[in-house]
Protein backbone atom coordinates (compact mmCIF):
# COMPACT_ATOMS: atom_id res chain seq x y z
CA UNK A 1 0.00 0.00 0.00
CA UNK A 2 2.20 2.37 1.31
CA UNK A 3 5.37 2.23 -1.07
CA UNK A 4 8.12 3.94 1.18
CA UNK A 5 7.10 5.34 4.53
CA UNK A 6 10.94 4.85 6.34
CA UNK A 7 13.92 7.40 5.49
CA UNK A 8 12.04 10.31 4.12
CA UNK A 9 11.31 13.92 5.28
CA UNK A 10 9.32 16.40 3.10
CA UNK A 11 8.49 19.83 4.12
CA UNK A 12 5.02 20.11 1.80
CA UNK A 13 2.94 19.79 5.10
CA UNK A 14 4.09 23.02 5.73
CA UNK A 15 3.81 25.06 2.53
CA UNK A 16 0.60 23.22 2.22
CA UNK A 17 -0.78 24.77 5.69
CA UNK A 18 0.69 28.10 4.72
CA UNK A 19 -1.18 28.04 1.21
CA UNK A 20 -3.99 27.39 2.95
CA UNK A 21 -4.22 30.13 5.43
CA UNK A 22 -3.30 32.74 2.51
CA UNK A 23 -5.82 31.57 0.08
CA UNK A 24 -3.27 29.54 -1.89
CA UNK A 25 -2.02 31.61 -4.61
CA UNK A 26 0.39 33.89 -2.69
CA UNK A 27 1.93 31.29 -0.15
CA UNK A 28 2.55 28.59 -3.54
CA UNK A 29 3.69 31.67 -5.72
CA UNK A 30 6.53 32.60 -3.13
CA UNK A 31 7.65 28.97 -2.54
CA UNK A 32 8.05 29.48 -6.34
CA UNK A 33 5.30 27.10 -7.13
CA UNK A 34 2.55 28.59 -9.52
CA UNK A 35 -0.27 25.58 -9.27
CA UNK A 36 -2.53 27.43 -7.55
CA UNK A 37 -5.41 25.28 -8.37
CA UNK A 38 -3.60 23.19 -6.31
CA UNK A 39 -4.45 24.45 -2.97
CA UNK A 40 -7.67 25.57 -3.96
CA UNK A 41 -8.72 22.04 -4.62
CA UNK A 42 -6.91 20.34 -1.53
CA UNK A 43 -9.17 18.89 1.03
CA UNK A 44 -8.14 19.15 4.64
CA UNK A 45 -8.59 16.06 7.00
CA UNK A 46 -8.57 17.32 10.76
CA UNK A 47 -7.63 15.03 13.64
CA UNK A 48 -7.88 14.72 17.54
CA UNK A 49 -4.83 13.45 18.94
CA UNK A 50 -3.49 12.60 22.67
CA UNK A 51 0.27 12.62 21.42
CA UNK A 52 2.58 13.99 24.55
CA UNK A 53 5.24 16.42 22.82
CA UNK A 54 8.00 13.71 22.64
CA UNK A 55 5.85 11.56 20.55
CA UNK A 56 4.11 14.04 17.86
CA UNK A 57 7.67 14.59 15.37
CA UNK A 58 6.53 11.24 14.52
CA UNK A 59 3.08 11.95 13.88
CA UNK A 60 4.89 14.96 11.90
CA UNK A 61 7.07 12.61 9.90
CA UNK A 62 3.91 10.57 9.15
CA UNK A 63 1.79 13.21 7.89
CA UNK A 64 4.45 14.52 5.80
CA UNK A 65 5.05 12.21 3.75
CA UNK A 66 1.14 11.01 3.45
CA UNK A 67 1.09 14.64 2.28
CA UNK A 68 4.15 13.74 0.04
CA UNK A 69 2.00 10.69 -1.57
CA UNK A 70 -1.24 13.06 -1.72
CA UNK A 71 -0.59 16.46 -2.34
CA UNK A 72 -4.62 17.31 -2.68
CA UNK A 73 -5.25 16.31 1.25
CA UNK A 74 -3.83 18.55 4.01
CA UNK A 75 -3.17 17.08 7.54
CA UNK A 76 -4.30 19.56 10.39
CA UNK A 77 -3.89 18.24 13.78
CA UNK A 78 -5.35 19.53 17.37
CA UNK A 79 -4.05 18.02 20.70
CA UNK A 80 -5.39 17.40 24.00
CA UNK A 81 -4.07 15.69 26.67
CA UNK A 82 -5.36 11.95 27.35
CA UNK A 83 -8.20 13.22 30.34
CA UNK A 84 -8.93 16.43 28.46
CA UNK A 85 -9.27 14.44 25.24
CA UNK A 86 -12.27 12.13 26.49
CA UNK A 87 -14.61 15.30 27.62
CA UNK A 88 -13.60 17.61 24.94
CA UNK A 89 -14.90 15.44 21.85
CA UNK A 90 -18.52 15.18 23.23
CA UNK A 91 -18.65 19.20 23.89
CA UNK A 92 -17.10 19.47 20.15
CA UNK A 93 -19.72 16.95 18.95
CA UNK A 94 -23.00 18.48 20.72
CA UNK A 95 -21.61 22.12 18.82
CA UNK A 96 -21.42 19.80 15.64
CA UNK A 97 -17.08 21.24 15.39
CA UNK A 98 -15.83 17.79 15.35
CA UNK A 99 -12.97 16.97 13.53
CA UNK A 100 -12.83 14.23 11.03
CA UNK A 101 -10.65 11.71 12.60
CA UNK A 102 -10.53 11.07 16.94
CA UNK A 103 -8.35 9.02 18.79
CA UNK A 104 -10.94 6.60 20.04
CA UNK A 105 -9.74 4.95 23.58
CA UNK A 106 -11.67 1.33 23.80
CA UNK A 107 -13.61 2.36 26.76
CA UNK A 108 -15.17 5.45 24.00
CA UNK A 109 -16.25 2.79 21.74
CA UNK A 110 -19.67 1.93 22.56
CA UNK A 111 -20.93 5.28 23.95
CA UNK A 112 -19.20 7.56 20.69
CA UNK A 113 -20.71 4.63 18.34
CA UNK A 114 -23.83 5.20 20.25
CA UNK A 115 -24.06 9.02 20.05
CA UNK A 116 -22.22 8.68 16.94
CA UNK A 117 -19.42 10.74 17.30
CA UNK A 118 -17.86 7.63 15.44
CA UNK A 119 -19.68 6.72 12.23
CA UNK A 120 -20.19 3.49 10.83
CA UNK A 121 -17.31 2.23 8.73
CA UNK A 122 -17.85 -0.97 8.35
CA UNK A 123 -17.99 -1.07 4.72
CA UNK A 124 -15.09 1.24 4.21
CA UNK A 125 -13.01 -1.48 6.28
CA UNK A 126 -14.12 -4.70 4.98
CA UNK A 127 -14.74 -3.66 0.97
CA UNK A 128 -11.12 -2.33 0.95
CA UNK A 129 -9.25 -5.22 0.09
CA UNK A 130 -6.03 -3.67 0.51
CA UNK A 131 -6.62 -2.83 3.62
CA UNK A 132 -7.09 -6.03 4.93
CA UNK A 133 -8.79 -6.08 7.75
CA UNK A 134 -8.66 -10.02 8.74
CA UNK A 135 -4.75 -9.04 9.42
CA UNK A 136 -6.14 -7.19 12.38
CA UNK A 137 -6.82 -9.23 15.79
CA UNK A 138 -10.26 -10.36 16.44
CA UNK A 139 -9.82 -9.54 20.05
CA UNK A 140 -8.55 -5.70 19.00
CA UNK A 141 -11.23 -5.37 16.03
CA UNK A 142 -13.86 -6.38 18.21
CA UNK A 143 -13.43 -3.50 21.21
CA UNK A 144 -14.62 -1.65 17.84
CA UNK A 145 -18.19 -3.51 17.05
CA UNK A 146 -20.20 -2.91 20.21
CA UNK A 147 -23.37 -3.51 17.61
CA UNK A 148 -21.23 -6.09 15.29
CA UNK A 149 -19.98 -3.54 12.61
CA UNK A 150 -17.18 -1.84 12.87
CA UNK A 151 -17.06 1.89 13.95
CA UNK A 152 -13.46 2.70 14.87
CA UNK A 153 -10.27 0.88 13.93
CA UNK A 154 -7.65 -0.41 16.41
CA UNK A 155 -4.30 0.20 16.09
CA UNK A 156 -2.85 -1.19 19.24
CA UNK A 157 -4.08 -3.61 21.54
CA UNK A 158 -2.19 -4.83 24.34
CA UNK A 159 -2.22 -8.02 27.50
CA UNK A 160 -1.48 -7.61 30.95
CA UNK A 161 1.73 -9.72 31.71
CA UNK A 162 3.98 -9.88 34.77
CA UNK A 163 6.62 -7.43 34.94
CA UNK A 164 9.38 -7.61 37.23
CA UNK A 165 12.92 -5.90 38.95
CA UNK A 166 15.79 -7.21 37.69
CA UNK A 167 17.76 -5.50 40.49
CA UNK A 168 15.92 -6.72 43.14
CA UNK A 169 15.36 -10.28 42.43
CA UNK A 170 19.36 -9.89 41.38
CA UNK A 171 20.18 -8.90 44.93
CA UNK A 172 17.97 -11.73 46.71
CA UNK A 173 19.74 -13.73 44.22
CA UNK A 174 15.97 -15.18 43.37
CA UNK A 175 15.27 -16.94 40.02
CA UNK A 176 13.52 -14.58 37.40
CA UNK A 177 10.35 -15.36 36.74
CA UNK A 178 9.85 -17.85 33.29
CA UNK A 179 6.49 -19.56 31.44
CA UNK A 180 5.93 -22.65 34.45
CA UNK A 181 5.01 -19.90 37.28
CA UNK A 182 1.60 -20.70 38.75
CA UNK A 183 -0.04 -18.06 41.24
CA UNK A 184 1.52 -19.50 43.91
CA UNK A 185 5.01 -18.77 42.54
CA UNK A 186 4.08 -15.41 42.30
CA UNK A 187 3.10 -15.06 45.91
CA UNK A 188 6.31 -17.49 47.46
CA UNK A 189 8.34 -15.12 45.36
CA UNK A 190 6.54 -12.02 46.26
CA UNK A 191 7.00 -13.06 50.17
CA UNK A 192 10.67 -14.06 49.90
CA UNK A 193 11.43 -10.76 48.12
CA UNK A 194 10.01 -8.58 50.51
CA UNK A 195 12.69 -6.39 52.69
CA UNK A 196 10.56 -4.14 55.14
CA UNK A 197 13.65 -2.30 56.67
CA UNK A 198 14.78 -1.70 53.15
CA UNK A 199 11.24 0.16 51.49
CA UNK A 200 10.88 -2.98 49.11
CA UNK A 201 7.93 -5.01 48.74
CA UNK A 202 7.67 -8.05 46.45
CA UNK A 203 4.31 -7.41 44.82
CA UNK A 204 2.87 -4.28 43.65
CA UNK A 205 -0.62 -4.23 45.22
CA UNK A 206 -4.17 -3.79 43.37
CA UNK A 207 -5.48 -0.70 41.53
CA UNK A 208 -8.42 0.14 40.88
CA UNK A 209 -8.03 -1.81 37.38
CA UNK A 210 -8.39 -4.78 39.24
CA UNK A 211 -11.83 -4.75 39.21
CA UNK A 212 -11.90 -4.97 34.65
CA UNK A 213 -8.52 -6.98 34.37
CA UNK A 214 -9.39 -10.21 33.90
CA UNK A 215 -5.47 -11.20 34.96
CA UNK A 216 -6.24 -10.48 38.49
CA UNK A 217 -9.64 -13.60 37.91
CA UNK A 218 -9.75 -15.23 35.19
CA UNK A 219 -6.81 -17.87 36.82
CA UNK A 220 -9.73 -19.17 39.31
CA UNK A 221 -12.27 -19.47 36.94
CA UNK A 222 -13.90 -16.31 37.70
CA UNK A 223 -15.98 -13.85 34.87
CA UNK A 224 -16.69 -10.38 35.94
CA UNK A 225 -19.13 -9.86 33.39
CA UNK A 226 -21.80 -12.05 30.87
CA UNK A 227 -20.70 -11.86 27.70
CA UNK A 228 -23.58 -9.74 26.55
CA UNK A 229 -22.77 -7.06 29.21
CA UNK A 230 -25.83 -7.41 30.97
CA UNK A 231 -25.29 -9.64 33.92
CA UNK A 232 -22.44 -9.37 36.44
CA UNK A 233 -20.83 -12.26 38.54
CA UNK A 234 -18.73 -10.88 41.61
CA UNK A 235 -20.43 -12.47 44.25
CA UNK A 236 -18.81 -16.01 43.51
CA UNK A 237 -16.72 -18.11 44.74
CA UNK A 238 -14.17 -18.10 42.37
CA UNK A 239 -14.16 -14.47 42.80
CA UNK A 240 -13.66 -14.52 46.39
CA UNK A 241 -10.49 -16.72 46.13
CA UNK A 242 -9.32 -14.30 43.41
CA UNK A 243 -9.61 -10.73 45.39
CA UNK A 244 -8.88 -12.49 48.77
CA UNK A 245 -5.00 -13.60 46.79
CA UNK A 246 -4.37 -10.02 46.07
CA UNK A 247 -5.95 -8.93 49.13
CA UNK A 248 -3.80 -10.99 51.05
CA UNK A 249 -0.85 -10.25 50.02
CA UNK A 250 -1.60 -6.38 51.27
CA UNK A 251 -3.00 -7.14 55.11
CA UNK A 252 0.62 -9.62 54.77
CA UNK A 253 2.89 -6.28 54.32
CA UNK A 254 3.61 -8.50 51.12
CA UNK A 255 2.07 -5.31 48.87
CA UNK A 256 2.21 -1.80 49.77
CA UNK A 257 -1.46 -0.09 51.26
CA UNK A 258 -2.71 2.18 49.35
CA UNK A 259 -1.65 5.40 51.70
CA UNK A 260 1.83 3.52 51.01
CA UNK A 261 1.75 3.73 47.35
CA UNK A 262 0.77 7.72 47.30
CA UNK A 263 4.34 8.19 48.90
CA UNK A 264 5.55 7.30 45.14
CA UNK A 265 4.83 10.15 42.35
CA UNK A 266 5.03 7.63 39.36
CA UNK A 267 3.81 4.77 41.78
CA UNK A 268 5.59 2.20 43.51
CA UNK A 269 6.64 -0.21 40.18
CA UNK A 270 8.54 2.87 38.32
CA UNK A 271 9.61 4.08 41.53
CA UNK A 272 12.04 1.42 41.67
CA UNK A 273 10.33 -0.63 45.13
CA UNK A 274 8.39 -3.57 43.96
CA UNK A 275 9.12 -6.66 42.46
CA UNK A 276 6.84 -7.61 40.40
CA UNK A 277 3.73 -5.90 38.89
CA UNK A 278 1.08 -6.14 36.24
CA UNK A 279 2.52 -5.12 33.02
CA UNK A 280 1.05 -3.45 29.91
CA UNK A 281 2.52 -3.62 26.61
CA UNK A 282 1.89 0.50 26.46
CA UNK A 283 3.75 0.78 29.80
CA UNK A 284 6.82 -0.09 28.24
CA UNK A 285 7.63 3.57 26.60
CA UNK A 286 7.68 5.11 29.91
CA UNK A 287 9.52 2.33 31.64
CA UNK A 288 12.66 2.95 28.99
CA UNK A 289 12.40 6.28 29.43
CA UNK A 290 12.09 7.10 33.01
CA UNK A 291 12.63 3.80 35.48
CA UNK A 292 15.83 3.19 37.30
CA UNK A 293 16.14 -0.33 37.10
CA UNK A 294 16.76 -3.38 34.89
CA UNK A 295 13.50 -4.55 34.19
CA UNK A 296 11.84 -7.38 31.90
CA UNK A 297 8.65 -9.06 31.60
CA UNK A 298 7.19 -13.05 31.54
CA UNK A 299 4.41 -14.30 31.28
CA UNK A 300 1.22 -13.91 33.15
CA UNK A 301 1.14 -17.15 35.73
CA UNK A 302 -0.68 -19.96 35.41
CA UNK A 303 -3.94 -19.89 38.60
CA UNK A 304 -5.83 -22.68 40.33
CA UNK A 305 -8.21 -22.89 37.08
CA UNK A 306 -6.30 -22.28 33.83
CA UNK A 307 -4.23 -18.98 31.92
CA UNK A 308 -6.02 -16.52 31.26
CA UNK A 309 -5.40 -12.86 31.47
CA UNK A 310 -6.81 -9.21 30.09
CA UNK A 311 -6.19 -7.30 27.11
CA UNK A 312 -7.22 -3.37 25.80
CA UNK A 313 -6.36 -1.01 23.20
CA UNK A 314 -7.00 2.25 21.34
CA UNK A 315 -7.95 3.40 17.98
CA UNK A 316 -9.42 5.93 15.60
CA UNK A 317 -12.94 6.73 14.25
CA UNK A 318 -14.25 8.81 11.13
CA UNK A 319 -16.85 11.57 12.36
CA UNK A 320 -17.58 13.50 9.12
CA UNK A 321 -19.67 11.49 6.55
CA UNK A 322 -19.35 14.22 4.32
CA UNK A 323 -15.42 14.43 4.10
CA UNK A 324 -15.50 10.33 4.82
CA UNK A 325 -13.71 9.59 1.48
CA UNK A 326 -10.69 11.88 2.16
CA UNK A 327 -10.45 10.64 6.29
CA UNK A 328 -10.64 7.04 4.47
CA UNK A 329 -7.41 7.44 2.01
CA UNK A 330 -5.39 8.66 5.23
CA UNK A 331 -7.25 5.86 8.17
CA UNK A 332 -6.49 3.15 5.70
CA UNK A 333 -2.32 4.33 5.47
CA UNK A 334 -2.60 4.99 9.05
CA UNK A 335 -3.22 1.98 9.99
CA UNK A 336 -1.77 0.01 7.42
CA UNK A 337 0.54 -2.49 7.99
CA UNK A 338 3.27 -0.26 6.95
CA UNK A 339 1.42 2.67 8.98
CA UNK A 340 1.32 0.69 12.59
CA UNK A 341 5.01 -0.50 11.72
CA UNK A 342 6.18 3.62 11.37
CA UNK A 343 4.12 4.79 13.79
CA UNK A 344 3.72 2.47 16.76
CA UNK A 345 5.80 -0.70 15.47
CA UNK A 346 9.56 0.52 14.78
CA UNK A 347 8.95 3.46 17.10
CA UNK A 348 8.28 1.13 20.19
CA UNK A 349 5.37 3.26 21.42
CA UNK A 350 2.84 0.68 20.99
CA UNK A 351 1.77 -2.66 20.50
CA UNK A 352 0.60 -2.78 16.84
CA UNK A 353 -2.91 -4.22 16.12
CA UNK A 354 -2.03 -5.85 13.35
CA UNK A 355 -0.24 -9.58 13.41
CA UNK A 356 1.79 -8.57 10.95
CA UNK A 357 3.11 -5.05 12.09
CA UNK A 358 3.14 -7.09 15.35
CA UNK A 359 7.16 -8.07 15.08
CA UNK A 360 8.25 -4.62 14.29
CA UNK A 361 7.24 -3.87 18.19
CA UNK A 362 9.20 -7.07 19.32
CA UNK A 363 12.37 -6.00 17.66
CA UNK A 364 12.32 -2.33 18.75
CA UNK A 365 15.20 -0.87 20.74
CA UNK A 366 13.02 0.06 23.67
CA UNK A 367 10.87 -3.29 23.95
CA UNK A 368 12.08 -5.24 26.76
CA UNK A 369 13.82 -8.31 25.89
CA UNK A 370 10.47 -10.84 26.64
CA UNK A 371 8.53 -8.63 24.62
CA UNK A 372 6.69 -11.98 22.34
CA UNK A 373 5.95 -13.38 25.81
CA UNK A 374 3.15 -10.26 24.97
CA UNK A 375 2.28 -11.85 21.46
CA UNK A 376 2.06 -15.43 22.80
CA UNK A 377 -0.74 -13.75 25.43
CA UNK A 378 -2.42 -11.97 22.80
CA UNK A 379 -2.33 -15.26 20.34
CA UNK A 380 -3.12 -18.10 23.40
CA UNK A 381 -4.53 -16.77 26.38
CA UNK A 382 -5.85 -13.42 26.40
CA UNK A 383 -9.24 -11.59 26.35
CA UNK A 384 -10.39 -8.23 25.92
CA UNK A 385 -11.21 -7.04 29.28
CA UNK A 386 -14.88 -5.95 30.04
CA UNK A 387 -16.75 -3.95 30.19
CA UNK A 388 -16.65 -2.46 26.69
CA UNK A 389 -20.30 -2.99 25.33
CA UNK A 390 -22.59 -1.66 28.12
CA UNK A 391 -23.53 2.06 27.67
CA UNK A 392 -23.78 1.61 32.11
CA UNK A 393 -20.40 0.45 32.16
CA UNK A 394 -18.85 3.35 33.33
CA UNK A 395 -21.53 3.87 35.96
CA UNK A 396 -20.92 0.40 37.57
CA UNK A 397 -17.31 0.38 37.51
CA UNK A 398 -17.22 3.68 39.68
CA UNK A 399 -19.31 1.51 42.59
CA UNK A 400 -16.91 -1.49 41.66
CA UNK A 401 -14.23 0.70 42.53
CA UNK A 402 -15.79 1.92 45.41
CA UNK A 403 -16.00 -1.38 46.90
CA UNK A 404 -12.75 -2.51 46.28
CA UNK A 405 -11.36 0.69 47.77
CA UNK A 406 -13.00 -0.39 50.80
CA UNK A 407 -11.80 -3.69 49.94
CA UNK A 408 -8.52 -2.46 50.01
CA UNK A 409 -8.65 -0.37 53.20
CA UNK A 410 -9.69 -3.07 54.79
CA UNK A 411 -13.29 -1.28 55.68
CA UNK A 412 -14.82 -4.08 53.96
CA UNK A 413 -14.26 -7.94 54.17
CA UNK A 414 -13.44 -9.64 50.44
CA UNK A 415 -17.17 -10.86 51.23
CA UNK A 416 -18.91 -8.67 52.19
CA UNK A 417 -17.61 -6.10 49.03
CA UNK A 418 -18.03 -8.55 46.27
CA UNK A 419 -21.59 -8.82 47.27
CA UNK A 420 -22.57 -5.02 46.83
CA UNK A 421 -20.38 -4.75 43.99
CA UNK A 422 -22.89 -7.54 42.89
CA UNK A 423 -26.05 -6.12 44.29
CA UNK A 424 -25.41 -2.46 43.74
CA UNK A 425 -23.56 -3.25 40.07
CA UNK A 426 -26.38 -5.41 39.01
CA UNK A 427 -29.79 -2.82 40.19
CA UNK A 428 -27.81 -0.51 37.55
CA UNK A 429 -27.86 -2.79 34.73
CA UNK A 430 -31.47 -3.56 35.59
CA UNK A 431 -32.44 -0.23 36.10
Amino acid sequence: MIKKLLGKRVSRRDFLKAAAATGGGVALSAMGIGNTAFAQDSKEVTMALTWGAEFRPTQDEFDANFMDRHPDIVIDKQYSTWPDHQTVIPTWAAAGILPDIVYTHGTRAAPWAAEEINKNIDDLATGDVEFNVDDIWDEALNLYKPQGEITAIPYDHGPIILGYNKDIFDAAGYAYPDETWTMDDLRTAAVALTDPDNNVWGWAGISNNAVRQGGHFTPWGGQGWSEDETQLSYDTPEMNEAFSFWIGMIEEGVAPNASQSEAFPTGPWQGGVVAMSPIASWDTPALAQFASFAWDVAPWPTGPVQKGTGSFGSGFGITNVENRDAAWTYMREYLSEEGMTFMWGASGRGSPARQSAYPSWIAAPIAPAGASYFLDALENYAQTDRPHKSLKGPEVEDVLISELELMRSGDKSVADALRSMQDLGQAILDG
